[in-house]
């Protein structure tokens, strides 16, 4: 899902029809699936005439270099997990470097994609069994410690205990409004 701003969210929908079904698509040939996707529903949520620079999130369907660095090149700011698109994404590399490391932990890279554009790929320890990965453009947010993440967890005698987690300002920020985009799943 694509988060922004509550005062100026436009939801828009596209319906994937398969790799032969969107062969067609626009910026599909350059872009692939989920990256021309994600370009094709900033342009219809915006419009053409929008020379605003606007931040982009998107959760791990979305998340991937060649996404980040499309958004960039169009003038936007990008912050995108990544999951399963890590092509080109330092994955195994981060995964190496925090293997080991306490929850809270953070590790940034720098790098300019194939079109020019500054990426940042950041790794974050999660918990004690998961690390996230994000992509962002250099421009989408500070790396600094921002808001501390709230980490419910349960104890040995099934209290409900909390814990405040350390976390890179730019994911902080993602996490706030990754919550309202998720919304329905919770309340199922």
């Amino acid at each position: 899902m694509l988060a922004c701003p509550v005062t100026e969210c436009l939801l828009v929908l596209e319906l994937q029809r398969g790799k032969v079904g969107m062969a067609n698509a626009t910026y599909q040939v350059e872009l692939e699936a989920t990256a021309a996707c994600i370009v094709r529903l900033l342009d219809a949520s915006i419009g053409e005439e929008d020379e605003r620079k606007h931040t982009v999130q998107g959760d791990a369907w979305f998340g991937s270099i060649r996404a980040a660095a499309a958004l960039g090149a169009k003038g936007h700011r990008a912050v995108l997990q990544v999951k399963n698109n890590s092509g080109l994404f330092p994955k195994a590399f981060i995964t190496d470097a925090l293997e080991n490391d306490p929850v809270g932990v953070h590790i940034v890279l720098k790098g300019t994609a194939h079109n020019g554009i500054e990426l940042i790929a950041i790794g974050y320890r999660y918990s004690t069994k998961t690390m996230l990965f994000f992509v962002a453009t250099a421009d989408a947010g500070s790396t600094t410690l921002g808001k501390p993440y709230k980490m419910k967890y349960t104890d040995d005698h099934r209290n409900v205990c909390v814990r405040f987690v350390e976390c890179p300002d730019i994911i902080s920020k993602f996490f706030l409004d990754s919550n309202t985009i998720d919304r329905h799943n919770q309340s199922w």
